[in-house]
């Protein structure tokens, strides 16, 4: 395993004056390669056994497994929140209150058996749109 200083030579130009210097570009491009082989690094000590076999063969492995799992729940995430939408939009009109001059309101709704908070605005054209929601504690 390289160290730092193997890493940052690695990348070094010489400068006019004779000095070693290192741009920006190659400066970002030398602590990636940095974190990358320390994160190698650890997953290769902290790897877990499955039925007898690595679960995962190489850190590429790992690694394309890791981001699947972040863009299946990426996916699944703005699912829900349309799900979200679209329920909180169903039962909006029961809540919409009367004062013209409120610009924001928020209610509580259940969907699947939990409760959460729609936080509508009101936009330039006057119409509401839902702002963000949470779940209700």
């Amino acid at each position: 395993m390289k160290s730092k200083e193997e890493i940052l030579n690695s990348y070094n130009t010489t400068g006019n004056d004779g000095l070693p210097e290192i741009s920006a570009p190659d400066l970002l491009k030398a602590m990636e390669t940095y974190k990358e082989q320390y994160a190698e690094a650890a997953f290769n000590a902290a790897r877990q056994l499955k039925n007898s076999a690595y679960e995962f063969a190489t850190y590429a492995d790992y690694a394309a497994h890791t981001l699947q799992e972040a863009r299946q729940q990426e996916q699944n995430r703005d699912e829900f929140t349309e799900a979200i939408t679209l329920a909180a939009n169903s039962v909006l009109p029961h809540f919409i209150p009367h004062d013209r001059t409120i610009k924001e309101f928020s209610f509580n709704f259940t969907m699947q058996d939990k409760s959460y908070t729609a936080f509508y605005k009101k936009d330039a054209e006057g119409y509401w749109q839902l702002n963000t929601w949470t779940a209700a504690i």
